[in-house]
């Protein structure tokens, strides 16, 4: 997602931790001995690696999202992947792209176990959404108030196999844009809608719209919003909390006059909402202040209802039958900083919500980010659903077959090494001995294949990588 400056309540909340944690210190605290099944470098379950390329600047691809049609595959990466501009110099993280690459026919099949690497992205059918030319002349009907600013995109959501919704930085911050992706050369974008402040000549709030999330029907936008009276990076600025809303795509059109309702009360922080497979229910994570506990930054998984019956009629009842899914606790000696449950999404079947956490995982004194499991009505604890001793986030489900697909920064996983490693030999055994005027020995066979396997070992904590994960 887009990396966004929150309130100054949360600014001040963690202060309040970090002097915490000055006079309790990080603790000495000795987990218990524990096992965990794996399966190679990972949690059992059949993985396959969706992107293979090997670049040395280790470029970070995220928030992945599968169209309908299960074709084609949105993330964001790094600018310079494959830079809209090649002028421009801008922080690799913070700046980010829209990339798409098409899903291997057979990807979905227990054929597809390993695909070998390539040297970029590009080679694998990688495609920047260019949308740059277009959105640096949109402007709202007062003027230049809400001009783009091409330096940040995020949150690829597919509304059908052609077209997405995304974030772009505009001067009066976050805003959605419908964008057609057929030809992503050029991709035709629209402005979703704007914020009645921004129709203002002077004066109003700046408002940050993020993580859009379609609900299955395709009628409901969920997001998340919150807004300063001033730029954020100003201390005088005053904020509003965060909240769930709703828009009404039957709506858009004219985004100056669109449907949109409150669906929460406001929170320090809250992001990545997301829907039921029936469209009923709405999963996100928040702070606890949403339910009037002291956690300080500590955030936690939440569920809402929402009836589209009622919202059609033109109202929505504010936490409807709200209700807390984790309760993370951190007992004597834990770290107390960083304790994190987000992004959730709905199993193909509704009764388990998979998401990140950064709760510690057995085996480890480590709290690192790895894919957890949750019944979706909360009843029993959390259980490991993806591990990779590194960093897992951002899973979205495929519905029809319940694939994960996720971002991780374990690099190549194990039997992929293997295979690679198999197949050097193979190739200098019985291609390149064929012809070669001074064969190589058993032992420089070996000795190659082990450093084509070493090469790919760097790539382990270097950059994040996509892949699918089933059969767990």
């Amino acid at each position: 997602m887009l990396k966004r400056l929150h309130s100054r309540y949360l600014i001040v909340a963690y202060l309040m931790v970090l002097t915490l944690v000055f006079f309790l210190g990080c603790g000495t605290k000795s987990d218990p001995s524990e096992t965990l099944e794996l399966c190679g470098n990972h949690s059992c379950g059949d993985l396959v690696m969706v992107t293979v390329d090997t670049s040395s600047d280790g470029y970070q691809y995220l928030d992945p999202a599968i169209s309908p049609d299960g074709t084609r595959i949105a993330f964001t990466a790094d600018w310079a992947t494959i830079p809209s501009d090649a002028e421009y110099e801008g922080e690799p993280i913070l700046d980010r792209q829209i990339l798409l690459i098409p899903v291997p026919d057979n990807i979905w099949s227990d054929s597809m176990k390993t695909r070998f690497p390539v040297s970029g992205i590009e080679e694998i059918g990688g495609e920047l959404v260019r949308v740059d030319q277009f959105v640096s002349y949109v402007r709202s009907p007062a003027g230049n108030t809400v001009d783009a600013l091409d330096i940040s995109k995020g949150n690829p959501v597919w509304v059908d196999d052609s077209t997405l919704i995304m974030l772009t930085r505009f001067s009066r911050r976050d805003r959605f844009l419908l964008v057609d992706v057929s030809n992503p050369d050029f991709a035709h974008p629209e402005v979703l809608f704007y914020e009645p402040d921004d129709l203002l000549e002077t004066g109003g709030y700046i408002w940050y719209h993020n993580d859009p999330g379609l609900s299955p029907d395709g009628r409901w936008l969920v997001y998340t919003r919150f807004g300063c009276d001033n730029d954020p990076n100003y201390e005088d600025a005053i904020c509003t909390g965060e909240n769930l809303w709703v828009l009404d795509m039957n709506s858009i059109g004219d985004p100056t006059n669109v449907v949109t309702f409150q669906v929460t009360t406001e929170s320090v922080a809250m992001e990545d909402p997301t829907w039921s497979p029936d469209g009923r229910t709405i999963a996100f994570g928040s702070t606890v202040d949403l339910v009037g506990d002291l956690g300080g930054t500590k955030s936690e998984l939440f569920r809402v209802d929402f009836d589209p019956e009622e919202a059609e009629s033109g109202s929505v009842t504010l936490d409807r039958n709200l209700q807390r899914l984790t309760f993370t606790e951190v007992a004597e000696g834990d770290p107390i900083v960083g304790l994190h449950n987000y992004a959730p999404w709905f199993s193909s079947s509704g009764s388990e919500i998979y998401f990140v956490s950064s709760r510690r995982t057995p085996g480890s004194t480590l709290r690192i980010r790895s894919l957890w499991r949750v019944p979706a009505d909360g009843r029993l604890e959390p259980s490991l659903l993806f591990f990779s001793r590194y960093d897992d986030v951002d899973p979205t489900v495929y519905p029809p077959t319940g694939t994960v697909l996720l971002a991780s920064r374990m690099g190549f996983p194990s039997e992929q090494l293997d295979a690679i490693e198999n197949k050097t030999i193979f190739f200098y055994t019985y291609v390149y001995n064929d012809t070669a005027q001074s064969p190589l020995t058993e032992v420089e066979i070996l000795r190659r294949a082990a450093d084509v396997r070493e090469e790919l070992v760097f790539f382990e904590d270097v950059m994040s990588h996509l892949y699918l994960f089933r059969g767990f």
